[in-house]
């Protein structure tokens, strides 16, 4: 049996539907039922498990009987009772603690590209605390770092679209230069990763820095996702203090603003490891961005956003 926590989003949906698809027992962390997002994958579905990271006996009753543990569960964005570090920190606490009560034999955690001990990142911060629990903790533990993602469901280029519906017609706003490097790399490709490490003891102890087959600046994804939905627009450099006074401004008058003042400090951390560690390390090529934008975002060609 292998636990999955946060089994609904972005990644989970696909590691959940690869884990099943070569027969494997999953069992999945749930707030309520049924969800919508898991009801929609093929045949069955999981084991559902009602709990909470905030919650330790719940959590002792979700790895009951579970080998491995894939802690997916993370807060982006702050908000009342789900904090960078009840959630991130806290939460994952929780979890190894469970685990290590229950016998689980295998933990692996999805960390972030950029996680660092500075706390003037807070979200990079939590997730480094994260992973500093689990390599100190007495279980086989894997860490995975990804860049960013895109893939079926809400994410990064979806928030660069509502930025897109957002800014003055004909024009693409970008904060700061747009200079920083990522390594956008599709969910599916890294549930693949997580999927495969679980066969190879190798993996075991190892932090994996993960990302697609290309380095691209901010402003040449924001150039691709306009070239996949058909839009012609000017790039305008906007500096990162100005975009940090709006950011705070909207944070308060809006559950739901483009970008947070803690994303925009991300922005200047490089999100890049090497552009073959996914071949060399677990043996396919990844998706690029472009092939998966297509996918994702194709159909709004000719379409303003």
């Amino acid at each position: 049996m292998i636990l999955v926590t946060g089994s609904s989003g972005l990644v989970g949906r696909a590691l959940v539907r690869q884990l099943m698809a070569q027969g494997l027992a999953v069992r999945s962390l749930v707030h309520e039922a049924p969800l919508p997002r898991l009801s929609r994958l093929p045949g069955p579905g999981p084991e559902l498990a009602h709990g909470d990271v905030r919650d330790p006996l719940s959590l002792r009753a979700a790895c009951r009987g579970a080998q491995a543990v894939i802690h997916l569960v993370a807060v982006i964005r702050e908000r009342s009772g789900a904090d960078y570090r009840t959630i991130n920190v806290e939460g994952t606490r929780n979890l190894l603690e469970a685990a290590e009560a229950e016998g689980v034999k295998h933990f692996a955690l999805v960390s972030a590209l950029g996680a660092t001990p500075n706390p003037r990142f807070a979200y990079a911060s939590s997730k480094w605390q994260a992973e500093e629990l689990v390599r100190t903790s007495r279980l086989q533990w894997t860490i995975f770092r990804p860049s960013v993602l895109f893939g079926d469901g809400f994410g990064f280029f979806d928030r660069m679209l509502q930025s897109l519906r957002m800014a003055p017609p004909g024009i693409a706003l970008v904060p700061g230069k747009g200079e920083t490097r990522f390594q956008p790399l599709a969910a599916a490709d890294l549930a693949r990763c997580i999927r495969l490490s679980l066969a190879d003891p190798a993996t075991a102890g190892e932090t994996l820095e993960l990302g697609g087959p290309q380095h691209l600046t901010y402003a040449e994804m924001l150039r691709l996702l306009l070239k996949v939905t058909g839009q012609k627009r000017l790039l305008i450099p906007i500096p990162l203090p100005l975009v940090r006074l709006v950011a705070a401004l909207s944070g308060r008058f809006t559950r739901n603003p483009v970008v947070t003042r803690e994303e925009l400090e991300m922005l200047v951390l490089p999100n890049v490891t090497d552009v073959d560690v996914i071949p060399r390390r677990f043996g396919f090529t990844p998706q690029t961005l472009e092939a998966g934008l297509r996918a994702l975002y194709g159909k709004e060609r000719g379409r303003e956003a």
